[in-house]
């Protein structure tokens, strides 16, 4: 999805650029909001400001009606110039009051009202303005016109009120409508937040999983190409320092093998050499033995066998950790290729007086023969050098699923928590050893596990009680 060329330098920068690319959409959505909202409340003070001074200059026209006729009756009837101001004064304040709402109202009928009254003030006024006196009937014949800009203003102050309320309903229709963008705003923020967050999620998590990937590969021992790690540049730098790491590792188990082999057949020649000196000795072709003589000959038959095995082990090992070693696997007799391990073992057993059980409700097992032999002897071995005198093995077998699994467990002292990951590493000894046997290469549960791992099995140490150590090994069965 992404390049190289998209990530930055730093994964720092990264997760900076993350970090504001996701408070974007929600800055510029709260300020949007706040924004909106300032506009409603703006829109209600100066709605409030408005219907207040339109309710009071309405009153205070109707009132200003009142003191206009008041005046005009006190100068008319009364005849007395000292109120011709007051009433010049009442009227140019109620054509002030009229004028101020004529700014205020916007809504027809009011407006259209406000002119009547307008015209009307006016044109009374022209009857009653000071300087020539009207008796009681002229002025009396007033009063209709009086009546009439008294109902006007009543007529005004519903009109305004009505005004006032349909303002209100459109100022909540407004809320109503900015709640609803405000709404549709965050629920279109939200995926688009969560698009990003996945995104920059994407993009930060991808170099990380590819280097714990390649960190597992080497964990497991495979020394293949590592994929190119992609993203800043110094998680690419790191991931190249890992592949480094594995072709350090690989030089070094290709050094690790060579030496294997050069070992094993610079030491087969010597070996074969002693091998047949003993067996001269043994039949007395250099002459007769006495019985110290055919001990110390026996001595030395002995070592030249387990020094045999020695390398052997060496040299199988070697084929298996190459892969060379992976013949086809045939359905085997479990029980015949114990046997066979058992009748090598023979003397071993008899003379520590161990016995073997056997308990095998699965009877066949698909491998190569070799190297069933080899799993078992080696799982024997291990039992018998580990076993006290007296001591009892068991070897199990049952079907579990897609193949067949078999137990081999002892009454020795066990393995400790501590050590029982490292059992199967090649040439790894425990700290506690048998004193009166010989000590091993620390090979032999190593080839049990590579030659389980070339049929697709497994072993592992498991807790089986009475049984102080158990190996259970597992082999697939052909699908």
């Amino acid at each position: 999805m992404f390049s190289a060329s998209y990530y930055p330098r730093s994964f720092t920068i990264l997760v900076i650029v993350a970090m504001g690319v996701l408070i974007v959409p929600l800055t510029s959505g709260l300020i949007n909001a706040v924004h909106v909202l300032q506009g409603v409340a703006d829109a209600q003070r100066e709605f409030t400001r408005n219907s207040l001074a339109i309710t009071r200059d309405v009153r205070q026209v109707a009132e200003s009606v009142s003191q206009l006729q008041r005046a005009a009756g006190q100068y008319h009837l009364l005849q007395d110039d000292e109120f011709g101001p007051a009433l010049k004064d009442r009227h140019d304040e109620l054509q002030t009051l009229l004028a101020q709402l004529d700014s205020r109202l916007a809504d027809a009928p009011s407006r259209s009202t406000l002119g009547k009254m307008q015209e009307r003030a006016r044109a009374l006024y022209l009857e009653l303005k000071p300087g020539a006196y009207l008796d009681s009937a002229r002025f009396h014949a007033l009063d209709p016109a009086f009546n009439e800009l008294h109902a006007a203003a009543r007529t005004l102050l519903v009109e305004a009120d009505a005004a006032v309320q349909h303002e209100l309903q459109a100022l909540e229709t407004t809320v109503q409508t900015t709640r609803q963008r405000l709404i549709v705003l965050a629920v279109a923020l939200i995926p688009l937040t969560l698009l990003l967050a996945g995104v920059f999620s994407w993009m930060i998590n991808r170099p990380i999983r590819q280097i714990k990937a390649a960190i597992q590969q080497l964990g497991q021992a495979d020394l293949r190409p590592l994929p190119p790690v992609s993203g800043p540049h110094d998680l690419v730098e790191l991931g190249r320092e890992i592949d480094w790491l594995r072709q350090r590792l690989q030089a070094l188990e290709e050094q690790k093998q060579r030496f294997l082999r050069h070992v094993s057949h610079e030491l087969k020649t010597p070996l074969a050499s002693l091998r047949e000196g003993v067996a001269l000795l043994n039949d007395e072709l250099a002459g007769s033995l006495n019985s110290r003589q055919r001990t110390i000959v026996g001595i030395m038959d002995s070592g030249s066998r387990e020094l045999q095995k020695r390398i052997e082990d060496l040299i199988r090992y070697g084929g298996m950790v190459q892969g060379v070693d992976k013949p086809p696997a045939t359905l085997q007799s479990l029980e015949a290729a114990l046997d066979t391990v058992l009748a090598r073992q023979r003397l071993t057993l008899a003379a520590r007086g161990i016995r073997v059980e056997k308990q095998l409700a699965a009877e066949q097992i698909c491998a190569d023969r070799n190297q069933l032999e080899t799993v078992l002897d080696n799982l024997l071995s291990n039992a018998v050098k580990f076993s006290p005198e007296g001591g009892r093995i068991m070897v199990k077998s049952e079907a579990v699923e897609d193949g067949v699994a078999v137990w081999v467990c002892d009454e020795g002292a066990g393995i400790p928590e501590a050590e029982r990951g490292r059992v199967f590493e090649p040439f790894f000894q425990g700290e506690h050893q048998p004193a009166s046997t010989v000590k091993g290469s620390g090979l032999g549960l190593s080839i049990v596990r590579e030659s389980l791992l070339a049929t697709s099995g497994s072993v592992e140490v498991i807790d089986c009680p009475p049984w102080s150590t158990c190996f259970k090994s597992t082999w697939p069965m052909p699908k």
